[in-house]
């Protein structure tokens, strides 16, 4: 067969190349149905645009009509990219290509079919044919420079691997195509082997989920081919010498053979020794240093054996990987097996590491295949081998948001004690298997320090725990004390304060007996004793109407009538009965942004009641000439928190011990002897039965509120003040109280449940 037969047959032979690859490629098809139906597209275009190359003559086709069906293949190989690559808005990506095809043949309708007036080499292009170029070019250019640009910005090196070489393999099928636009024989057919040697680089791609390490076999096979180079030259620079210096002296033809010879003997025994030493100054520069395995093994093993913390091996492990590897970041990951599935917890690393645990279900696809497997894991295989399609979207979440590149699991028998990650190395270049060979090397190694650490982690916790419940015990039998001693104390202040009003009745109606029996009685008289039995009794009946709302609060009898009130109503009737006090006793009294705060949804009684409370607390603390002083405010909450209000009252007072800080809202509480008790509501330091902040504190609370107090100390002297804190919803919600504070405060000690 001549050569003009072979360059006529040349389509059909490629178009039998095209359709094995077609077949080939849909016995091996992909996981992802999708991109192979493209790819397949493509064959099926690429198979009838060399049909139409071979008939275009026979048939008499229009101008310019087998471009039509390579501009068609170009469509489907972008939209394979578009997947393979996983662009967004393929769709969109579709329709301008289609469109563009559509202009180039509106073009062959439309335009002359006229040769352009511009010769180009050989070439008689046409209209028709330049515009089918430049669509062709644009549709070919916008593939490969996007394909390209996401292989630059891609993180993980085998991901970025695996769009170099789809990007090579679309550069060599473009420059193939880019060949046929030129009428010359012989660029006809380099095309054609061209094209078919990146068409198949691209099946290779669509049909593997592994593609080999590109950058590496270019190193190595520059690196071989430099050394082969290098080593050779002494010799052939030998063997010239030798055939220089014969013709110079007219040796003989025997003579120069034999000397040849003699050199390439000589040559044979240099050449071992001198390869040597090329392969090693090469390799060091193309390929990198490679590492001393048992000796990095024997200081691994004496740097993890004397460690008994978690955090601390785990910056040992990852900065021995980082030391050897290069890597950008990396981590340890504590593993603990319940019975619902696996808490995997975050310890600290190298590099910037997310510090957020998971949660992991026993039947966890991405745990349980490093347990079984033991050998490390790659986020290459998690994202493309289709072994790993079922991952659950919390696991593809919490690996996204890890950002590493390989999982080594951390086995003990058959329990996975944790996992090293590590990200991506700073050279870019995918982990090789040696590599990952002695990462899990140094996991296995780990095995016996990861759990002596763990095991003296936990020890140190109980220790602490133990340590805390000590100090709980403590501080429980400290407060017992207290309250044993506030039972005793109370008997006292109560037996105090019910027993005056009770001798001042007894008392005045001794008198009035008395003095009705002498017939001395006068109206004034009689007027002035009832008014004292009547103040005794009123004082009387508030006591025991505070004993009887106290014992509400413990069966949570109290009953609130809700209502619209306002803050400022509130706290100016609250102070009315102790307007009197506030003036004997010179005690300045203010109120600070009451005016705005919206009305509260609240039992106006109950909350003016506790308020009453809470100034008179303030009054009784607070030297004469002293300072009270009400404010309030909205505080910021979160969208879709209920709008809560903050009200202080503020003293400038003797202040109170932290220490009493919440035992001052316990029934019966107060600070001070007994034996010093004195009654007065108002005087200063006088002090009640110790059920006024209590009444306050269940007042609040039952309208789903909080209430603390913020004081450096007590001291009589520099009057430090205290600071009594109301935290109040505009209108109490359904629920648990806890669940519906704004979160600026939902750590706030005194909101402990």
């Amino acid at each position: 067969m001549t050569s003009a037969n072979i360059f006529t047959f040349l389509p059909l032979i490629a178009a039998s190349l095209y359709t094995l690859l077609l077949v080939v490629s849909f016995v091996r098809r992909s996981q992802d149905e999708q991109q192979t139906r493209w790819f397949l597209l493509f064959l099926i275009a690429s198979i009838v645009w060399e049909f139409l190359l071979f008939f275009e003559t026979d048939l008499a086709l229009p101008p310019n009509f087998p471009l039509k069906a390579l501009l068609g293949g170009t469509l489907f190989l972008g939209m394979t990219t578009a997947v393979y690559v996983d662009w967004p808005k393929q769709k969109q990506w579709f329709l301008v290509g289609f469109a563009a095809i559509l202009l180039a043949i509106t073009a062959d309708i439309f335009l002359p079919n006229q040769v352009l007036p511009i010769p180009i080499a050989n070439a008689t292009p046409t209209y028709h044919g330049v515009v089918s170029f430049l669509v062709w070019f644009l549709l070919t250019s916008f593939v490969f420079f996007k394909t390209w640009r996401d292989y630059r910005t891609t993180q993980f090196p085998w991901h970025a691997n695996r769009l170099l070489f789809w990007a090579i393999g679309l550069f060599i099928t473009f420059i193939g195509e880019a060949f046929h636009f030129f009428l010359w024989t012989g660029l006809t057919l380099t095309g054609q082997i061209i094209r078919f040697i990146g068409v198949l680089a691209l099946a290779y791609a669509v049909t593997s989920y592994r593609i080999f390490d590109v950058r590496t076999r270019f190193q190595r096979g520059t690196a071989v081919f430099i050394i082969t180079i290098i080593s050779a030259l002494p010799m052939l620079g030998a063997i010239w010498i030798v055939e220089q210096i014969g013709a110079v002296q007219n040796w003989e033809t025997g003579s120069i053979i034999l000397v040849t010879l003699l050199v390439i003997a000589i040559g044979f025994f240099l050449y071992q020794p001198f390869h040597k030493v090329v392969q090693r100054i090469i390799n060091r520069y193309f390929i990198g240093e490679g590492f001393d395995t048992n000796q990095v093994l024997r200081n691994y093993s004496q740097a993890t054996s004397r460690i008994l913390d978690v955090n601390q091996l785990s910056l040992v492990i990852l900065g021995t990987i980082s030391e050897l590897l290069e890597t950008n970041h990396g981590t340890l990951l504590l593993i603990t097996k319940e019975e619902e599935g696996w808490n995997v917890e975050v310890l600290p690393g190298i590099g910037q590491v997310p510090r957020e645990a998971a949660f992991f279900n026993a039947n966890s696809l991405f745990i349980n295949a490093l347990t079984q497997q033991h050998q490390p894991l790659l986020q290459y295989d998690l994202d493309f081998n289709r072994h790993y399609a079922n991952l659950t979207d919390e696991e593809r979440h919490w690996l996204k948001t890890m950002a590493m590149d390989v999982y080594v699991p951390i086995t003990g028998g058959d329990d996975l004690e944790g996992l090293i990650a590590i990200g991506p190395k700073q050279s870019g270049i995918p982990y090789q298997p040696d590599e990952l060979n002695l990462v899990q090397t140094l996991a296995d190694q780990a095995v016996i320090a990861l759990q002596n650490a763990r095991l003296y982690s936990e020890l140190e916790m109980q220790n602490e725990q133990i340590n805390r419940l000590n100090i709980d015990l403590v501080d429980q039998n400290e407060r017992l004390e207290i309250m044993d001693q506030v039972k005793s104390d109370f008997i006292t202040i109560a037996s105090h304060e019910l027993r005056t009003p009770l001798t001042q009745v007894k008392g005045y109606a001794d008198i009035l007996a008395a003095m009705n029996d002498e017939n001395i009685l006068s109206q004034e008289q009689t007027r002035e004793i009832v008014g004292h039995i009547n103040r005794a009794t009123t004082q009387l009946e508030g006591l025991i109407s505070a004993m009887l709302d106290a014992s509400q609060l413990d069966v949570d009898g109290m009953q609130l009538t809700f209502m619209e009130s306002s803050v400022d109503t509130i706290v100016r009737l609250a102070a009315d009965p102790l307007r009197n006090a506030i003036a004997e006793r010179r005690i300045k009294f203010e109120r600070v942004g009451l005016d705005g705060i919206p009305p509260l949804h609240a039992d106006f009684k109950r909350m003016v009641q506790s308020f009453t409370n809470l100034l008179g607390n303030a009054i009784k603390y607070t030297p004469d000439h002293g300072t009270i002083r009400v404010s309030a405010r909205m505080v910021p909450v979160q969208m879709g928190e209920p709008e809560h209000v903050e009200i202080v009252v503020a003293d400038t007072g003797i202040g109170i011990d932290p220490k009493y800080h919440e035992l001052i809202f316990e029934k019966f509480f107060r600070i001070g002897d007994p034996q010093l008790h004195s009654t007065g509501s108002t005087k200063f330091k006088g002090a009640g039965p110790g059920l006024g902040l209590p009444i306050a504190k269940g007042v609040i609370e039952a309208h789903h509120g909080r209430i603390w107090v913020e004081s450096i100390g007590e001291d009589e002297k520099r009057l430090p003040g205290s600071e009594f804190h109301i935290l109040l919803p505009l209108r109490p919600p359904e629920g648990r109280p806890s669940q519906y504070l704004p979160e600026k405060y939902k750590d706030h000690p005194a909101f402990a449940i």
